[in-house]
């Protein structure tokens, strides 16, 4: 099961790298139609931030898996097993109100047909339902490091060797 949910975080990992890279390519893209040939992509600023946050939240999972978050490294080195458990309880609590928050958030949006209200008029489920599984996942993957701690298994996995392909390609 950790191995599956490794798999599906780093595979939203590099969906988020590739939603950033499209950013990149969209203000690109305005930048050079707008001074070249006098056209403005109305959408690209909008869209951007869609997808800057949708990205955020597809990596956050993965970012975790290989040790990516900030923490605070003083409590960890005094008591390293106690700072484990009361960092990942209070992690999961919080990752799982969260998830619950922007569920009933992009239903609301879902259910009310809420849009932009820009000229794109794009529905909000859209780019909530991205946050949406996003969080789902970087709670899964909080609940399962919760889990290897308990079964005494490593909590992150070391994708820092370029040489050796990280342990879930295994």
């Amino acid at each position: 099961m950790i191995k599956t949910v490794d798999r599906l975080s780093y595979a939203l990992s590099l969906l988020s790298g590739l939603a950033i890279c499209c950013i990149v390519v969209l203000i690109v893209a305005e930048i050079f139609l707008r001074k070249f040939a006098g056209i403005s992509l109305h959408f690209v600023w909008e869209y951007s931030v869609f997808i800057h946050i949708s990205a955020v939240f597809l990596g956050a999972g993965w970012t975790l898996r290989t040790g990516g978050h900030i923490r605070v490294t003083l409590l960890r080195g005094l008591i390293p097993q106690a700072f484990e458990w009361i960092s990942g309880l209070i992690g999961l609590a919080i990752a799982l109100f969260l998830t619950s928050a922007m569920t009933q958030l992009a239903l609301g949006y879902l259910w009310s047909g809420r849009t932009t209200g820009t000229t794109t008029d794009t529905p909000l489920i859209i780019p909530a339902a991205f946050v949406v599984f996003g969080c789902g996942v970087l709670t899964l993957q909080i609940a399962l490091r919760l889990l290897a701690l308990l079964l005494g298994k490593e909590l992150e996995l070391d994708t820092t060797g370029e040489d050796d392909p990280a342990p879930i390609m295994d």
